[in-house]
C-alpha cells in the first residue's frame, strides 16, 4: 500500500497540495468534492481559480508559503463553482526541503457543515425550552374550562334541536374548540418528557405509516411519493407518536411547498460516525431522514424557522417546525433546513442511536 495511491484519495479531509508558485499539484476526492471540480480540470491552476469566491483561502495560502510557517482558519464559509456551501477548517502547512527551501505547501480543509448545523440547532433549543416550559401550565390550565365549555355546548345544541336558528351557532362553538383543543395536545406533545423514548423502532415502518396517511389526504393526490431506504439502518429507541407527528408536519410542508404537483423524496442513510459530543445529543452513531421536494426552496427567512408563531403561511400558525424541532430534540436529535441546487428544500432529520445498536450488543 501506498500513501499515493490509498491513503490520500480515502481521505474524508480535502487534500489540496500547490508549488511554490501557489499552483496546483494534487488533489484528492474530498478535495474535488468542496470546490466541485476535478483535479484534471484544475491541474497547475493558481489557488485563486480553486476557490474564486474565498479570496482569504488564497491569502492563508500565500501567507503560509511567504513567512514559511503553518497557517489554520477554523471559520472558513467555502461557496464553490456550483453554489454549494461548506463550513470548513483550513490548515496550510509549508513543504520544505532539508536546506530549508519551500517547494509548496500542503492544504487540509475539513468538513464542520454537519457540527456547526447541529451546534446552532441547539443554540436555539433555548427559545424551544421557553416553548416548553409554557406549554404544559399554559395547555393544562386552558384545557379544564375548555372541557367545560364543550360540555355545556353540547348541551345547549340537544336542548335547541336541529331546527332552531341558533342550532348553527353552537356547531361553530363545537368546532372552534376542537381547533384549540388540537392546538394544545400539538403544545403537549412538544413537551419535554422525562422518559418519552419507550419504543424500539423501525424508521422504515414509521415513514411507510405516515406516507400511507398522506396518501388519504386530499392536497397530496398528485404528489408522487419516492422512497429511497437504506435497510440496514439499525432501529431506533424513540416516541412512535410523537416521531409521527414530526414527519406528517415535514411531508405537509413539502407537499404545500410544491404546489401539490411533483415528487416528494424520503431518504435514508446509512449511520455515520462523528465526533462524539454529548453537547450535541449524540455519543457518536447517528441515523439521517431526508425529505425532498420540487418547490422554490426555503427564502432567507429560514433562520427564524424555530421561532414559535413565527409563519410564512397566510393562515399559519407557526408552530408546526417549532414543534417538530423540540420532538425531535427531546429524542437527543436535530432538524436541519436547507436548499438544493438547482431549486427545491432538504429538510434532515437527524436521530441518535442507542448504545445497544450501535455496539450491537
Amino acid at each position: 500500500m501506498t500513501v499515493e495511491s490509498h491513503i490520500i484519495p480515502s481521505l474524508t479531509e480535502g487534500l489540496f497540495l500547490f508549488d511554490s508558485q501557489g499552483c496546483l499539484v494534487r488533489l484528492n476526492p474530498s478535495g474535488e468534492r468542496f470546490i466541485a471540480r476535478s483535479e484534471k480540470a484544475m491541474m497547475g491552476k493558481p489557488s485563486g481559480d480553486l476557490f474564486p469566491n474565498n479570496p482569504e483561502v488564497t491569502e492563508l495560502i500565500n501567507e503560509a508559503l511567504s513567512e514559511c510557517r503553518p497557517i489554520s482558519n477554523s471559520d472558513v464559509h467555502l461557496v464553490n463553482a456550483d453554489r454549494g456551501e461548506f463550513y470548513l477548517t483550513i490548515s496550510a502547512s509549508p513543504l520544505q526541503e532539508s536546506d530549508g527551501s519551500v517547494q509548496g505547501v500542503v492544504v487540509l480543509a475539513r468538513d464542520e457543515t454537519l457540527v456547526r448545523e447541529i451546534d446552532r440547532s441547539f443554540r436555539r433549543s433555548d427559545q424551544l425550552a421557553t416553548l416548553g416550559a409554557l406549554n404544559l401550565g399554559m395547555a393544562h390550565e386552558i384545557k379544564n374550562p375548555l372541557g367545560g365549555i364543550k360540555g355545556a355546548t353540547q348541551l345547549l345544541r340537544l336542548e335547541l334541536g336541529e331546527d332552531h336558528p341558533l342550532a348553527e351557532n353552537c356547531d361553530i362553538i363545537l368546532r372552534e374548540v376542537q381547533r384549540i383543543d388540537h392546538l394544545l395536545e400539538n403544545l403537549l406533545a412538544a413537551a419535554p418528557r422525562e422518559n418519552p423514548l419507550n419504543d424500539l423502532l423501525n424508521i422504515h415502518e414509521v415513514l411507510d405509516d405516515v406516507i400511507e396517511l398522506m396518501g388519504h389526504w386530499e392536497e397530496a393526490k398528485e404528489i408522487s411519493f419516492t422512497k429511497t431506504y437504506d435497510p440496514s439502518l439499525p432501529r431506533i429507541m424513540g416516541d412512535r407518536n410523537g416521531l409521527i407527528q414530526v414527519f406528517l408536519n415535514l411531508l405537509k410542508n413539502s407537499v404545500e411547498a410544491s404546489g401539490g404537483k411533483g415528487t416528494v423524496t424520503v431518504r435514508t442513510l446509512a449511520p455515520v460516525a462523528i465526533p462524539a459530543n454529548p453537547a450535541l445529543g449524540h455519543k457518536g452513531g447517528i441515523l439521517e431522514i431526508d425529505i425532498e421536494d420540487q418547490g422554490p426552496g426555503f427564502d432567507q427567512s429560514i433562520e427564524n424557522f424555530a421561532k414559535p408563531f413565527f409563519t410564512t403561511k397566510p393562515k399559519g400558525v407557526g408552530l408546526g417546525l417549532a414543534i417538530s424541532e423540540q420532538i425531535i430534540q427531546n429524542h437527543g436529535g436535530n432538524l436541519l433546513l436547507e436548499n438544493q441546487e438547482p431549486s427545491g428544500a432538504r429538510i434532515r432529520v437527524i436521530l441518535p442511536l442507542s448504545i445497544s445498536e450501535e455496539t450491537g450488543s
